[in-house]
């Protein structure tokens, strides 16, 4: 536990310091700053986090991307999760600073794996269940993601479960992911995980 309050006071500390380059820098600069500091603390040099609690974001969708980090703003939608880990560095960001760092990360090499055919939860995200539609209609037919459905094959299995029950209870909040999954069971979340995810 004091670790973890060491840690995210050293981030926030981080951002404060970092704040007022934001408007003397270029963009691109301050991009390069928070990726070589904020950015790699957590999700690594590439975006290809090693902690399961941290989504992988190298090879992500810049759309996707760009719509996760301006959401990042309005914290209200957020899971405890998400604030905690992103609620100050969100508010440093420029529409400009945005769209630099979701040029870089989507430009990485994307993460792989997953798709286990023989998971419970291959028929779930294929074809959905009667209260949950399939998720492949957004994420497409590998979990490769599509516009701003973001990709989720070879994602942290923890984190995507973690995702899915956070929908699931309204902690976090996002159309049409909430009510999509809003009766998905624990088990279920985690055979959709477990399918996706590695």
């Amino acid at each position: 536990m004091r670790n973890g309050i060491a840690y995210f006071t050293g981030l926030s500390f981080a951002f404060a310091l970092a704040g007022p380059l934001c408007a003397q820098e270029r963009p691109q600069d301050f991009a390069l700053t928070l990726r070589g500091t904020s950015c790699r603390e957590c999700h690594g040099a590439t975006g290809n986090s090693s902690r399961d609690s941290v989504p992988r974001i190298n090879g992500q969708l810049e759309g996707y991307l760009r719509a996760r980090l301006q959401s990042f703003r309005y914290p209200v939608k957020e899971s405890p999760h998400g604030i905690h880990n992103m609620g100050i560095p969100g508010q440093q960001l420029t529409d400009a600073v945005v769209e630099a760092l979701a040029a870089y990360y989507a430009a990485q090499k994307p993460f792989s794996g997953g798709l286990v055919t023989n998971q419970p939860g291959a028929s779930i995200y294929k074809n959905g269940t009667h209260d949950i539609p399939a998720c492949q209609g957004c994420h497409g037919a590998k979990g490769e993601g599509m516009g701003t459905a973001p990709r989720l094959a070879g994602q942290h299995r923890a984190y995507l479960q973690m995702q899915l029950q956070a929908f699931s209870t309204g902690a976090r909040i996002s159309d049409p992911m909430t009510r999509h999954v809003w009766f998905i069971s624990p088990d279920q979340a985690m055979a959709v995980a477990n399918y996706l995810g590695r």
